[in-house]
């Protein structure tokens, strides 16, 4: 079978892998899972006392993936659990999770931030309005594509 990908389509292709890789970099650097980074960065969005369900719906990743890394965050002592209204699970950092944080995931953030800081206003405004319409446009193909699959 004879087939080519569209130069538009490899180039995007390959400028998320790239941005995959260079993510895949500052983790391994600090020996973190990028579930682990996911969840860790929803908890600091969020705010301490936030709920599996709500990571779920700002991170994109499966609630079973979330669970498992919750779990082992926990098991490593770095988060802890408290019941809430049931079946709610509100989740806290403890000590050694701040400590964690400050050590491993700040400094990627940091190098976030820096990158941030090097993009004028004009540039990073440009950045967010085209990753916007991109992300809304493809949501659109593949909500028609799954519906066309069912």
């Amino acid at each position: 079978m004879e087939f080519e990908l569209n130069d538009r389509l490899k180039q995007l292709n390959s400028m998320l892998c790239e941005i995959d890789s260079l993510y895949q970099a500052l983790l391994s650097a600090k020996n973190i899972s990028d579930s682990e980074f996911v969840v860790i960065n929803a908890i600091l969005s969020l705010g301490e006392g936030c709920l599996q369900k709500d990571i779920a719906e700002t991170s994109y990743m499966s609630k079973k993936t979330i669970n498992s890394t919750i779990k082992k965050l926990e098991k490593e002592g770095y988060l802890k659990l408290k019941a809430g209204k049931y079946p709610n699970m509100h989740i806290y950092l403890t000590p050694r999770g701040i400590e964690h944080i400050k050590n491993h995931i700040f400094p990627i953030i940091d190098v976030e931030e820096r990158f941030l800081d090097s993009m004028s206003e004009d540039e990073f405004e440009r950045l967010i309005v085209s990753s916007s319409k991109y992300i809304g446009i493809f949501k659109e193909h593949v909500a028609n594509f799954i519906i066309r699959e069912r």
